[in-house]
């Protein structure tokens, strides 16, 4: 027997009467059997626990929690986000003053666009550059919601406009800096985008 089963056993011959404890027959199986059954319980039990604290994508959408009002809001509102994103994209970026985009031949170029698309977009001030709808084209506004596969702007007329990622090439400014990015590589969930290894997509104006 182990160390274990034979405190077991002692503790159990501690409890019979003195005459009777020669009778005693601790059986290591059944111990170990016993045990496994809690221990399987308990995870079981944990893992229930855990499954119900969190809402499924289902569960979530039936909420509206992915959605927004598409009257309510006013661009004006919408300005204090653009100014904490213009502090952010310094800070990603690590842009300092004056800092200009890296040309294609520095060395920097392909670690800095990498980086440029895996910003978080909302609060960015956006605007549609090209699009295979050309009622898109020319369409801007601050990015209020980025999912998978739409952006979602509000305009200075207030209005909130749903843009296909995949169909678009948009247009951002940062500073004096201007770049194009390419709708159909920002077509991954933002947290997601954010560690997700990503080849060369973004090329500064011309």
């Amino acid at each position: 027997m182990d160390p274990t089963t034979n405190d077991y056993k002692e503790f159990v011959t501690d409890l019979v009467i003195p005459h009777q404890r020669m009778n005693v027959n601790i059986n290591p199986d059944h111990i170990t059997m016993l045990e496994g059954t809690k221990i399987k319980k308990q995870h079981s039990r944990k893992r229930r626990a855990h499954k119900s604290g969190v809402l499924s994508r289902k569960e979530y959408a039936k909420l509206g929690l992915n959605t927004l009002p598409t009257k309510q809001m006013k661009y004006e509102e919408a300005l204090p986000l653009h100014n904490l994103w213009k502090g952010y994209v310094r800070e990603h970026l690590e842009l300092r003053e004056g800092a200009e985009v890296p040309e294609v031949h520095d060395p920097r170029y392909e670690e800095f666009s990498r980086q440029l698309v895996k910003l978080d977009l909302h609060g960015s001030k956006l605007k549609v550059v090209q699009s295979k709808c050309r009622t898109l084209e020319d369409l801007a506004g601050i990015c209020v919601m980025d999912t998978k596969n739409v952006l979602k702007l509000l305009g200075k007329d207030h209005r909130l406009r749903t843009i296909p990622k995949s169909e678009c090439v948009f247009g951002m400014k940062v500073g004096n800096m201007q770049f194009t990015i390419f709708g159909k590589h920002l077509n991954i969930r933002p947290a997601e985008r954010s560690v997700k290894k990503i080849k060369n997509f973004v090329e500064p104006f011309m």
